[in-house]
């Protein structure tokens, strides 16, 4: 097989989706992608010797294009090239997201996508109580469990990212009212949620 530019490209974008599927998450780092992914990358091309610095140029074009984005201070990339990752249509095959605009699509997909790696990671850092102020409105579910939802604190659409410092969890009310309350409202609960969600996680270190 060869390894021109437009091929090698092609190969890592099709990589990058296929690990993102795996693990249920957008964000990952080069090392954890370069070693889930070291077999077939050598096995596309055997022949090259410096495969690695060959993935993370490849990376650096798909950073370019606006496919992926890269957080250079945490080491992170944040997969966009796709609305949703196979496990998100799954989750969300119930609504059309076609006909919804971008800011209710992106509470859709929060709301009905609960069960992937960060939203999972989002729940074990933080609990199932609403991080809003001394918010009462929790309930259980059926089965005895809590109900909690995950929230963007900047939405994906806006540029945000699947990342432990992004994400909070809310009751449904509070959830709503950070995506359609009047632009102060939701500015104030932008601002509570980014201070609270950075204490939280200091002090879990």
């Amino acid at each position: 097989m060869t390894s021109d530019e437009t091929t090698w490209k092609e190969f890592v974008r099709q990589q990058v989706v296929d690990f993102c599927n795996e693990q249920g998450s957008r964000t990952f780092s080069m090392d954890d992608f370069y070693s889930s992914k070291e077999q077939p990358i050598h096995d596309f091309n055997p022949d090259n010797k410096h495969r690695r610095e060959k993935v993370r140029q490849q990376l650096q074009i798909l950073r370019d294009e606006g496919f992926i984005t890269f957080l250079g201070n945490r080491g992170n990339y944040t997969l966009r090239g796709i609305e949703m990752l196979a496990s998100e249509i799954e989750e969300t095959k119930t609504i059309d997201l076609t006909r919804e605009t971008p800011q209710r699509r992106e509470h859709l997909i929060e709301t009905y996508v609960r069960s992937t790696g960060w939203a999972k990671r989002a729940r074990e850092a933080f609990g199932h109580d609403c991080m809003f102020k001394k918010c009462d409105n929790g309930f259980l579910k059926q089965d005895g469990t809590p109900y909690i939802e995950v929230h963007h604190i900047l939405p994906m659409c806006d540029g945000g990212e699947n990342a432990l410092w992004n994400l909070s969890v809310l009751c449904a009310h509070h959830h709503r009212m950070a995506h359609f309350a009047d632009a102060e409202t939701r500015l104030s609960v932008k601002q509570y949620l980014e201070k609270e969600t950075s204490w939280r996680i200091q002090n879990q270190q």
